[in-house]
């Protein structure tokens, strides 16, 4: 069985990471069982380490860096292990190759355009298409609503990596005004906005078939519902832009990926 590894919130439904949501999500279309092991930040490093998980990257400084969702697929007759994976992309390409009849994330390999379509969305378009404001809001928010063993290693993952770009040290030391919060909104409506007019022409990203690239904005959707809350004027936004396309996106993605998590790990 896959073990799915996640830093918990103390959010409803405790899951929060968009990252960690493409996972799920993924998991849940292919109607592959897993279950989940809850880390604080502290333990991320050296479970990974010992479960020979590899780092997502490495720092300028050579020192590795290790992160979820990442995951340890386990056969339950031979206890063999089958794959240690971390990075949401890679772990996707992986569950097409390793479950070849479940429902696929991406096309065949004879599609060469659509995949490489799909891996530039993924990897070199999406993440920029929002605001480093809205990352902030995001961290900010996030910040209070972790175990308390959880919180310094965020700040300082937020601000060194996820938001070097404001030069501080910690998340506590990078301000967020009313009007940057305003402005990252604004710019958030923007992004989907282009999302719709540029990329989501039809249902999907790829027409009429659902693929990974579509995961990773359902996981956004989710990540915001989760942390702004169900009942937030920032949601309602959201299902309000235009003419109401993400609720019925997101309600098409509920149909289609129901949980399939089956247990919590020891």
């Amino acid at each position: 069985m896959i073990t799915l590894y996640d830093t918990p919130s103390t959010l409803p439904g405790t899951a929060w990471s968009l990252f960690t949501w493409r996972i799920r999500l993924s998991l849940s279309y292919k109607k592959i069982p897993y279950k989940t092991q809850w880390l604080e930040s502290p333990q991320i490093a050296p479970t990974l380490q010992k479960l020979n998980i590899p780092p997502t990257k490495y720092y300028d400084d050579g020192s590795p860096m290790y992160s979820v969702p990442a995951i340890l697929d386990v056969d339950d007759q031979t206890g063999e292990t089958k794959a240690a994976l971390a990075e949401s992309y890679d772990i996707a390409v992986y569950l097409d190759e390793a479950y070849p009849l479940t429902p696929r994330l991406f096309p065949s390999d004879d599609d060469t355009a659509e995949l490489e379509r799909i891996e530039k969305f993924v990897k070199r378009e999406f993440m920029p298409m929002w605001p480093p404001s809205f990352y902030l809001t995001v961290c900010k928010m996030m910040l209070p609503n972790f175990n308390p063993e959880s919180r310094e290693r965020f700040s300082k993952t937020c601000a060194t990596d996820f938001l070097r770009g404001y030069g501080k040290e910690r998340l506590e030391d990078i301000p967020l005004s009313d009007e940057d919060r305003k402005d990252g909104w604004r710019k958030v409506r923007e992004g989907f906005e282009s999302l719709e007019e540029g990329v989501l022409k039809a249902e999907w990203f790829s027409g009429s078939e659902i693929s990974f690239a579509d995961l990773v904005i359902g996981a956004l959707l989710i990540s915001i519902r989760v942390v702004f809350g169900e009942g937030s004027t920032e949601w309602k936004d959201v299902m309000g832009w235009s003419g109401g396309r993400w609720e019925r996106f997101l309600v098409s993605l509920d149909e289609l990926c129901k949980s399939t998590e089956v247990e919590q790990a020891e």
